[in-house]
């Protein structure tokens, strides 16, 4: 299989091959180079040409996949009481039918939007094995981090800290080969030192990563103080829990210093700026962190906090925020945000892919820049990361295998996901209403 087109980026060493190709063969990439080049493979397949972008696909380093079905349901809230009133209800009351259509749903967004690797941090106490096998059935390359709260959730939720652990080490086990599986206590301020140190001992015994929520609002930074005596960098830096394996997802409310120990530890940020922004967290300390050499990948977050899954999107307004915020055009360019969305997420996941490069795993993209919103194309990089958005997105490839093809997912009956996931969408909500007697705001507008 040949992939080319008008600009190939392969994110190693911010290069760009103009009139490039990629060589495809049993899932590996074995040519990066020009396209006149790489007709001596005589490839019988072609995807690409005139007018096209190909790139590594996108690394989405942190979602809650079954929110697919729960967007804008609560909004103008802060988080506790966003999860208190809206999420977790509605959490306890999906059945698994229910369960399996949101997560279809949210895996058709990720594959239009061009996302080629997925990290799932879901959680609840159930249904696990359904999200595993949704997303391996999918194609795309699918991460689950089996979330789990101990302390101070809602009490539907509530697990047993050996029941977290062992379900964890049956899904590594189970998937081993298909599906990585990382521990994920959903936030320290939700677990006590126990469980984080028995899934650190976990995540270093099978070799997965510690997916977790860190400094993500004032409110949990006010919570794990006084269930931990300490700030979740603090707290996690002392256990000695951060490290090379860790994904702080947010860090939005890190100090100078708990940066400095980021660094020190070598641990991975996962930076969701609009999920931050909607919830009306600060930003951030990103261009600190790039300083200090901290490797950040970037995610959308679930759709009830993001709205979409567009990791586009999730870039410009990543660099969009931190020129803002900094008053500095400068603080963080277009190559940062790019690279947080495809090599430093695979960096993260210590996997061989997110690069265009010899001897990697074939997961890739290709974008038609010929459009209105795209042209004239001056700099690639900046035509992707400022101008381009899902609908750019021409066909996706995951292991050598094509997921979608100019523009029509083939994985998926698309208006069949769409329709199942509405009707599971108003069946959950009645439910939910029914259960919990939840009144959302917006009903008092409708009719």
């Amino acid at each position: 299989m040949m992939v080319y087109g008008d600009f190939v980026l392969p994110m190693k060493e911010r290069r760009i091959i103009k009139n490039g190709a990629v060589i495809v063969e049993n899932g590996e990439i074995v040519f990066v180079g020009k396209e006149d080049e790489a007709m001596r493979f005589l490839p019988e397949e072609k995807i690409g040409g005139k007018g096209k972008v190909v790139m590594p696909g996108f690394i989405n380093a942190h979602n809650h996949l079954f929110q697919a079905i729960l967007r804008n349901l609560a909004v103008d809230m802060v988080l506790l009481d966003w999860l208190r009133t809206s999420i977790w209800p509605m959490l306890s009351s999906f059945n698994s039918d229910e369960m399996k259509k949101a997560v279809r749903l949210g895996i058709l967004e990720a594959i239009r939007s061009g996302t080629t690797t997925l990290i799932d941090n879901h959680y609840g106490g159930r249904f696990y094995d359904e999200v595993a096998d949704e997303l391996i059935s999918s194609g795309i390359r699918g991460v689950l981090a089996r979330g789990g709260y101990e302390i101070n959730a809602r009490e539907e939720l509530l697990e047993d800290r050996d029941r977290i652990i062992s379900d964890t080490e049956r899904l590594i086990k189970k998937y081993r080969g298909k599906l990585t599986v990382a521990v994920a206590p959903m936030h320290p301020c939700f677990a006590s030192k126990e469980l984080l140190l028995m899934a650190k001992d976990l995540s270093e015994r099978y070799n997965v990563p510690y997916h977790t929520h860190t400094s993500e609002s004032k409110e949990d930074q006010e919570l794990v103080k006084k269930v931990h005596g300490k700030t979740d960098v603090e707290l996690l830096y002392e256990l000695g829990i951060l490290g090379p394996r860790y994904h702080a997802v947010h860090g939005v409310y890190m100090s100078e210093n708990e940066v400095k120990l980021m660094a020190a530890s070598r641990a991975n940020l996962v930076h969701n700026p609009i999920s931050n922004m909607y919830l009306g967290s600060k930003a951030a300390p990103v261009p600190e962190m790039l300083r200090e050499g901290v490797n950040i990948a970037l995610g959308t977050d679930g759709p009830a906090s993001n709205n979409n899954q567009d990791m586009m999107t999730s870039m410009k307004v990543a660099a969009l925020l931190h020129k803002s915020s900094k008053q500095s055009p400068t603080a963080i360019s277009a190559w940062d945000v790019l690279e947080m969305a495809t090599v430093n997420g695979a960096k993260a996941l210590n996997g061989n892919f997110g690069v265009l490069e010899r001897e990697r795993r074939a997961d890739l993209i290709v974008l038609d820049i010929r459009q209105p919103n795209t042209s004239p194309v001056h700099d690639p990089v900046g035509t992707v990361v400022y101008c381009a958005t899902y609908n750019n997105v021409d066909s996706v490839i995951v292991d050598g295998k094509v997921l979608m093809r100019e523009k029509k997912v083939l994985v998926y009956d698309e208006d069949k996901v769409i329709e199942e996931a509405e009707k599971a969408a108003c069946s959950l909500v009645e439910r939910a209403r029914s259960r919990y007697g939840l009144r959302f705001k917006f009903e008092e507008l409708v009719e």
